[in-house]
């Protein structure tokens, strides 16, 4: 019997399991696909870094060749008024390098599965969980998988969800809660010749706004000669497209004159995808032998690249805790909570921070622009949301929203959305047992 059997392989599960052989814990990672597998979601966050040098994974990264991410880059809809930002502008502390990566998922997964493996962790692959097993405590205590016609009952002291968005045991435990207000749809796909920009920004990723509200296009280096394209929209619109996905796709292409020219010459090489259901979270992330981890507990909205960093924080802290537990033989909830309260104020500084910027678009690049809070923009878009109890410059935004709401003359009157920003979590329950803890933060006090 090992002491943790996790569900997926993925950047969380296999992050975890890395983690636990580390530590000496017996972890088996059982991976419904084969891989290298196709996947969407190909930029990192500086923060991920960190991660990845504890792993001992920096080197695999410069192997595998993955892209270098230096900067990002924003294009409104017009043709006027790009910002971007360099990332060395303001290093994180135990981050050595002046850049993270964008990558090839089926490639990247592969390779963390791989160096999880070579830790320690053993590694199945192509196999089905069918049932998370319960004992009659309702502790879990191990999984069912199928095996060609056999149904195999497979034994461990903890059992980890790290399935992403199919959110295995949130969805049989009834936990998942969909966002009420982010509803978004991408449509995807992979170009040839894509003209990247100068020199300097070439290798940077690019989020080009649209004309439309919540839409967005991203375009992602994923090698030397391959740019990964993406039109993100809000479902009313997605629905408009009516099964002509091509004709949606181009249709945005030729909205916003740097998209127009950023495609002139591509050519695409693949087909198209579509993701939906991005926005979401558990009710809880944590239970009676058993953890979420990853985007299987809460995906809020791709635009700043959050998911990764996400997926391989939340294995690193599940892993402290499954640790102690493991010490202590003892595998109740609450000896779970501190990852799920850690994490989860994380992400809920990303979906303020993601909230008023599609509330106010023009906020952002005005915020971005000004030295007093250029530093803690910084900071946020690089990921480090996570060991921090105030982030000053979200209530300033709020603040200066209610200057634009309250001012009929203002110059971003005409730019503001429909996105309430009253109470910021949709969990009341979290933020209850956030401020008995004594950690409320700016990202989820409500004013």
């Amino acid at each position: 019997m090992d002491d943790v059997i996790i569900i997926g392989g993925g950047p969380a599960g296999a992050s975890l399991g890395a983690f636990l052989s580390k530590a000496g814990v017996s972890n088996t990672i059982i991976e419904k696909a084969n891989h290298p597998r196709e996947h969407v979601g190909e930029s990192l966050v500086s923060n991920s870094n960190r991660i990845l040098s504890e792993l001992g994974l920096l080197p695999v990264m410069e192997a595998e060749k993955f892209i270098h991410k230096y900067g990002a880059a924003w294009h409104p809809p017009s043709s006027e008024g790009t910002v971007s930002i360099r990332f060395a502008e303001f290093p994180l502390e135990g981050v050595d390098q002046p850049y993270t990566y964008h990558v090839d998922r089926g490639k990247f997964d592969l390779a963390l599965l791989k160096h999880a493996e070579a830790l320690g962790s053993k590694v199945i692959q192509g196999i089905t969980v069918s049932q998370v097993l319960f004992d009659e405590n309702q502790f879990a205590c191990g999984v069912r998988v199928k095996i060609g016609d056999q149904s195999v009952a497979l034994k461990s002291k903890i059992v980890v969800d790290a399935s992403g968005r199919d959110t295995f045991l949130g969805r049989h435990l009834r936990l998942k809660k969909k966002d009420p207000i982010f509803n978004q749809y991408a449509i995807h796909t992979w170009f040839e010749n894509v003209d990247r920009g100068d020199e300097e920004t070439r290798d940077y990723i690019h989020i080009y706004f649209l004309p439309v509200e919540r839409g967005w296009v991203w375009q992602i280096p994923i090698s030397r000669d391959l740019t990964s394209i993406g039109v993100v929209v809000e479902r009313e619109q997605f629905t408009q497209a009516k099964g002509d996905l091509e004709s949606f796709f181009y249709e945005h292409m030729h909205s916003t004159p740097d998209l127009v020219y950023a495609m002139r010459d591509a050519r695409r090489v693949r087909g198209f995808k579509t993701e939906g259901d991005y926005s979401y979270t558990l009710t809880k992330f944590v239970g009676d032998g058993y953890l979420i981890i990853g985007d299987a507990a809460r995906f809020v909205d791709p635009i700043f690249s959050s998911g990764i960093s996400v997926a391989l924080n939340s294995g690193k802290f599940a892993s402290e805790v499954i640790v102690k537990a493991l010490a202590a033989n003892d595998f109740r909830e609450e000896l779970f909570k501190p990852y799920e309260m850690r994490l989860r104020q994380g992400v809920e500084i990303w979906y303020e921070f993601i909230r008023l910027y599609y509330k106010l678009l023009p906020l952002f690049t005005y915020f971005i622009q000004t030295p007093k809070y250029r530093l803690q923009i910084f900071r946020l878009l690089q990921g480090e949301v996570y060991d921090r109890s105030e982030v000053p410059v979200l209530q300033a935004m709020r603040d200066y929203i209610k200057k634009v709401e309250n001012t009929e003359t203002h110059v971003f009157r005409r730019a503001l959305t429909d996105i309430p920003l009253g109470d910021l979590s949709f969990l009341p329950e979290f933020e209850a047992e956030l401020e008995a803890l004594g950690g409320a933060s700016t990202a989820v006090t409500a004013n």
